[in-house]
């Protein structure tokens, strides 16, 4: 399943806004000042995904959804369905697109929520709103952490599975505990598998790492997988599960660290990481997320991941990166996310930026195209912001605007040749700092 479509009309901030995505699979990023409403449009895209049925266990409150002095909103998506992994209820399989919409209306009593549930053709509810297999998609807050989260919402993953897999991206208190449990499982009952294998084998041979079936497979493949496509930096990789049952990682001089003790950027990535192979995992299968015999190079299955504020807790060498990483080893995945950083949209080669435009400031939102986007993908840091996308000359701030006007007239004076040595000392001294020849990477 992919977003062909979104279109969304007084939601929060948004007035209206239109996404359309010729080829889904990719790197389509969202980018905007503060209160600009990317949370808003991502929250909008997973409860659509979500469903009517299951959305009332993220107790939306639909009041502050309906933008202050507007009476109605839609929420529109237009889907295109895979139908090789995403099975049907009742009706034939289709390869246009399907259409889900939520929709609020202000009444005397408050705001009613309405779907198109019950359309007499091609009914949702008979394709990404029913539990039927396939139909992936997930969504992920800004607040990524193994633990510190309300309980309460735990019971959510198994009351409203749809629900349970777009949840984060709802509250600051949701935390991923779900991901770290089904590890510490996955390698209990690898033991126990093995425990087993030894108990009935009667040669050592068979019960080493390479016979492993079951729990066990799945636990070295999802090992595997994160240790040879290198997630993190400085050769941190996943090392194993403890006696006592706590994931180690390990750095490249050996030293470990617990998962939940490690810094905000590897908690907030690692998390997100497995949580979303566990709920491919769930959707599809182990044996299609690993399938036996082949190389765990890449998962390459289709759905739509939403992640808001990917670039939270990032060093920028790594904003830099992590959009190539997720596109490289799941290439298959719609990934629609947001940022405050123009080194994510380094990524978006495969894939679209779009831009929203700041509340009252007149401006329309929409694609970012031509060389604005060859800027924002090639381009040097400065490159980037001197497209203005990201605001208002935000590359300098007061004093650093004063020097570089400085740096001009100092300039104007060395080429007119009545410069003195003492002014051409400070103009190649502003001339170190502010030069955009020399190299911005990080």
């Amino acid at each position: 399943m992919y977003l062909q479509k979104v279109a969304i009309k007084n939601i929060r901030s948004i007035r209206e806004f239109e996404m359309t995505f010729q080829n889904p699979a990719g790197w389509h990023v969202l980018i905007g000042d503060n209160g600009a409403g990317k949370s808003s449009i991502i929250r909008a895209i997973a409860a659509a995904l979500i469903g009517p049925e299951q959305i009332a266990a993220v107790l939306p409150n639909w009041q502050e959804w309906l933008t202050k002095g507007e009476e109605e909103a839609k929420i529109n998506l237009e889907l295109l369905p895979d139908r090789n992994v995403d099975k049907i209820g009742r009706g034939q399989p289709t390869d246009n697109p399907i259409t889900n919409e939520l929709s609020l209306t202000r009444e005397e009593r408050g705001v009613r929520m309405q779907s198109n549930a019950n359309v007499s053709r091609k009914p949702p509810t008979n394709y990404n709103w029913s539990n039927n297999e396939g139909w992936f998609s997930v969504a992920y807050g800004p607040f990524r952490r193994f633990t510190g989260g309300d309980n309460r919402w735990n019971k959510v993953y198994y009351s409203a599975p749809k629900a349970g897999a777009h949840l984060s991206v709802f509250g600051e208190d949701v935390a991923l505990t779900e991901a770290l449990d089904w590890l510490k499982e996955l390698d209990r009952m690898r033991l126990k598998e093995r425990e087993s294998r030894q108990a009935s084998s009667s040669t050592v041979e068979e019960t080493g790492p390479g016979y492993e079936s079951g729990a066990g497979l799945l636990f070295e493949n999802l090992k595997t997988f994160i240790n040879i496509s290198q997630l993190l930096p400085h050769e941190a990789h996943f090392d194993k599960v403890d006696i006592d049952g706590n994931i180690l990682f390990a750095d490249g001089a050996g030293a470990e660290v617990k998962i939940t003790e490690m810094s905000d950027g590897y908690r907030s990535i690692l998390s997100l990481t497995f949580e979303l192979i566990r709920q491919l995992v769930t959707t599809y299968g182990a044996e299609k997320v690993f399938p036996r015999g082949e190389t765990t190079s890449s998962i390459d299955l289709p759905g739509v991941v939403l992640i808001d504020e990917i670039d939270a807790h990032l060093h920028p060498t790594w904003q830099t990166r992590i959009g190539a990483w997720f596109t490289r080893y799941f290439p298959n995945i719609q990934f629609i996310v947001t940022t405050h950083s123009p080194l994510v949209c380094r990524a978006a080669e495969k894939g679209s930026i779009w831009r929203l435009a700041t509340p009252s400031s007149g401006e329309v939102s929409g694609e970012i195209t031509g060389n604005d986007r060859k800027k924002l993908l090639f381009g040097n840091i400065l490159d980037a912001y001197g497209t203005e996308v990201f605001g208002e000359s935000p590359v300098r701030g007061s004093k650093g605007d004063e020097q570089l006007e400085r740096l001009g007239k100092l300039n104007m004076l060395f080429a007119l040749g009545t410069i003195s040595d003492e002014e051409n000392s400070e103009r190649l001294a502003l001339q170190q700092i502010h030069s955009t020849d020399a190299p911005t990477g990080f």
